[in-house]
């Protein structure tokens, strides 16, 4: 049994998580630009965009990796259709990694986007970020190229786009309901008979 929780993070938590974040990205990015670090910190504003997600080490207690899961339409979300739910700035502490806290944060995203009702959850990370991008193949996600050419081409860092399909079906619609017709024809009395084909046919009897 895994010993990683992943839960909506608290608001009393939301410094902690902001820590977690740049020291997540900054292992990667030794000096983000201050609009970047701005968002890495905006934990309240992530939170009220969606739900802001964390991973925590159930034996220590330790909050150890985050990600926002965005709904469409709001300020931090910049890849989400109408119908689809965003997951950005997912983090995990440098010590902590390999052990699955990625894949949990991950996994209950994806449960999340389709308890909404979202028919997809979206991301993008860097093209070079093979790690990352081995780990959403592995859980289902599909790399959209013709997507993130056009999401790609005002932007000056390109990204590699994929997209996990959440099998939204639309609801079946209810039978209509019986008209006086039918209950008519529903009470009429039944009677077996031959029929010249040769097995036994259900034959409807109007009273008289």
């Amino acid at each position: 049994m895994s010993d990683i929780r992943v839960r909506t993070a608290r608001a009393d938590e939301h410094e902690r998580v902001a820590a977690v974040t740049v020291e997540g990205f900054g292992s990667r990015n030794s000096a983000p630009r201050p609009e970047r670090l701005a968002l890495l910190r905006d934990t309240p504003g992530r939170a009220a965009a969606g739900d802001l997600l964390v991973a925590v080490h159930e034996p220590s207690g330790t909050l150890i990796g985050t990600a926002s899961l965005l709904r469409p339409g709001t300020a931090y979300a910049r890849l989400a259709q109408p119908d689809e739910a965003e997951l950005r700035l997912l983090a995990v502490l440098p010590e902590h990694r390999g052990r699955g806290a990625g894949g949990a944060l991950l996994t209950e995203g994806i449960e999340r986007a389709r308890s909404w009702g979202m028919r997809a959850l979206v991301l993008d990370t860097g093209r070079d970020n093979v790690v990352s991008q081995r780990v959403y193949h592995r859980l289902g996600f599909v790399r959209q190229y013709a997507r993130e050419e056009r999401e790609n081409r005002h932007r000056p860092l390109k990204t590699a786009v994929f997209s996990h399909d959440l099998g939204r079906r639309r609801a079946r619609r209810p039978p209509p309901a019986p008209t006086p017709a039918d209950a008519e024809q529903s009470a009429m009395p039944r009677r077996r008979c031959r029929s010249r084909g040769g097995p036994d046919a259900t034959v409807r009897m109007r009273g008289r």
